[in-house]
C-alpha cells in the first residue's frame, strides 16, 4: 500500500511539472479561441446569418439556363420540335409522315427569367422570419459564449481550490509528523504514554491518506480544465495560489431590484424568446398566404437545332396567377397550428421573464451567503491556528493533552480548507450573478 501510494505520488508530481501555469485572463483566451462548444454556436449563427440570404433571393429574379436534348418518333414531339426548329415545309404535311415520322433529334437552349409579383406576403414573411430566426441564433452565442465564460470560472478556481487543499493538506501532515516526533520524544523520556504515540501516529496517516486523494483528483481537476478551454492537447493547469485569490473580499450588498431589471434588459435568453415570438408571428403570415392568390411572371428565349448548324429562335412571355379554392382544409390547420405556436412562444417568453427574476435572487443570495461566511472562515482559520499553536505549546510542558492538540490540528486544518473553499465561493458567486444578470465578464 505505502510503495502504491508513493507511486501515485511521484505521477502526480510529474504531471504537474509538465503542466503550463497561467494567468485567469489566459485561461479565459484559450476557451474563447478553442472551446468546441462555442465555435459550434458561433458556426450556427453564421449560417443563420447565410439563411437570411436565401430567403431574400426568392423575392429577386431567377434567371436560369436549361440544355435539353431529344431523341423521338413520337408525333407530337416531332411535329413540335421541327416547328421549332423552323424547318418546316409542306411535304412534311404527309399524313404518313405525320402519323409515323422518323427518329428526329432536338438540341433545346433556354433562357428562363422568372419574378414572383404577388405571393400574400409569403416570402416577405419568410424574409422577416429568417432575420428573427438569425438574430435568435446570434443571442444563443452570445449566451453560449457567457456560459462558457462561466464553465472556466468555475473550472479555473475549482483547480485551484483541489491545489489548495493538497497545500492545506501537505502543511497539516508536516504538523502532524512534527507533533509525533514530539510525542515519541516525550515518550521516551517518560513524559507521555505510548497511546499518545499511536494517536499520532493515526492522524498522520489519515492526513496522508487524504493528502494522496486530493494529489489525484487535483489531476482531474486540471483535465478537466483543460477540457473547457479546448486545450486537451497542451496541457495546462492554473497559477498556484493565485493573486486573485488572497485578494478575494466580501461583495458589498447591491439592490436586487436593479439587479433583476439588469436581467431583465440584458439576458439573451429573453432576447432569444422575442425574436422566437417573432418568427412565429411571420410564420403565422406565410400560414395566411395560403387563402390568398400568386402572381408570378416569366419570360423564356429558346434556341431549338437538330445539328447546332443551324438553329430555330422564339421567345415566350407568361403571366401566371393561382388560386386555392379547396385544399381539404389543410390550409385552415396551417394557420391553427402557427397561432398555437405564436401563444406558446409568447407564454414561453414571459415564464422566461419570472424565471430570469429568480435566477437573479438566488444568485444574489448565494453571493451573500458566500460574503457572509468568508469573514466568517477568516476568523475561524486564524482561531484554529492560533488555539492549535498554543496547545502544541502546552502538550510540550504538559500542560495540555494529546487529544487536544490532536483535536486542534484537526480543526486548523478544517478551518484552512474552509476558508479557501470560501475565498472560491465568493470568486464563482460573483460570476453566477453576473451571468444571472446578463452582465458577465469574469475579467472584471
Amino acid at each position: 500500500m505505502a510503495a502504491l501510494c508513493l507511486c501515485a505520488t511521484r505521477v502526480a508530481r510529474a504531471a504537474q511539472a509538465k503542466r503550463e501555469r497561467i494567468s485567469f485572463e489566459q485561461a479565459l483566451s484559450l476557451a474563447l479561441g478553442h472551446n468546441r462548444v462555442l465555435r459550434a454556436a458561433e458556426l450556427a449563427s453564421g449560417a443563420a446569418g447565410r439563411d437570411v440570404g436565401v430567403a431574400r433571393g426568392a423575392m429577386l429574379p431567377s434567371l436560369d439556363a436549361l440544355e435539353t436534348y431529344s431523341n423521338t418518333n413520337n408525333p407530337t414531339l416531332v411535329f413540335s420540335n421541327l416547328l421549332n426548329q423552323q424547318e418546316f415545309t409542306a411535304s412534311d404535311f404527309n399524313v404518313q409522315r405525320l402519323n409515323f415520322p422518323a427518329s428526329f433529334q432536338n438540341f433545346q437552349s433556354m433562357i428562363r427569367l422568372t419574378q414572383p409579383i404577388f405571393t400574400g406576403g409569403r416570402l416577405w414573411a419568410s424574409f422577416a422570419a429568417s432575420r428573427d430566426a438569425a438574430d435568435a441564433a446570434r443571442w444563443r452565442a452570445i449566451r453560449t459564449r457567457q456560459e462558457i465564460e462561466f464553465e472556466v470560472v468555475q473550472a479555473y478556481y475549482g483547480a485551484v481550490l483541489t491545489e489548495e487543499r493538497v497545500g492545506v493538506l501537505d502543511r497539516a501532515l508536516a504538523a502532524a509528523r512534527a507533533h509525533r516526533r514530539q510525542a515519541q520524544n516525550l515518550f521516551t523520556h517518560g513524559m507521555v504514554v505510548k497511546a499518545d504515540v499511536l494517536r499520532a501516529e493515526v492522524m498522520e496517516g489519515t492526513f496522508e491518506q487524504e493528502r494522496n486523494v486530493a494529489r489525484n483528483q487535483l489531476l482531474t481537476a486540471w483535465d478537466a480544465f483543460a477540457h473547457v478551454l479546448g486545450t486537451e492537447d497542451r496541457p495546462v493547469a492554473p497559477l498556484a495560489s493565485p493573486p486573485e485569490l488572497e485578494r478575494v473580499a466580501a461583495t458589498p450588498p447591491q439592490d436586487l431590484k436593479a439587479l433583476i431589471a439588469k436581467g431583465l434588459a440584458m439576458r439573451p435568453e429573453l432576447k432569444i424568446a422575442q425574436s422566437e415570438v417573432d418568427q412565429a408571428e411571420q410564420n403565422l403570415k406565410i400560414a395566411r398566404a395560403g387563402y390568398l392568390p400568386n402572381l408570378s411572371v416569366s419570360a423564356a428565349y429558346e434556341n431549338d437545332s437538330r445539328t447546332f448548324s443551324r438553329a430555330g429562335n422564339s421567345y415566350s412571355v407568361f403571366v401566371a396567377g393561382q388560386l386555392n379554392l379547396f385544399n381539404g382544409l389543410a390550409t385552415d390547420s396551417q394557420v391553427g397550428a402557427a397561432m398555437d405556436r405564436l401563444a406558446r412562444a409568447r407564454e414561453l417568453r414571459d415564464e422566461l421573464r419570472h424565471g430570469i427574476a429568480l435566477d437573479v435572487e438566488k444568485a444574489y443570495h448565494a453571493l451573500a451567503a458566500a460574503s457572509e461566511n468568508l469573514d466568517v472562515a477568516r476568523r475561524n482559520a486564524a482561531y484554529a491556528s492560533d488555539a492549535a499553536r498554543i496547545l502544541e505549546d502546552r502538550y510540550g510542558s504538559g500542560l495540555a493533552t494529546n487529544v487536544a492538540v490532536l483535536d486542534a490540528e484537526t480543526s486548523r486544518k478544517e478551518a484552512a480548507m474552509r476558508l479557501v473553499e470560501a475565498r472560491v465561493a465568493v470568486l464563482v458567486t460573483r460570476a453566477a450573478l453576473k451571468l444571472a444578470s446578463g452582465q458577465l465578464n469574469p475579467g472584471d
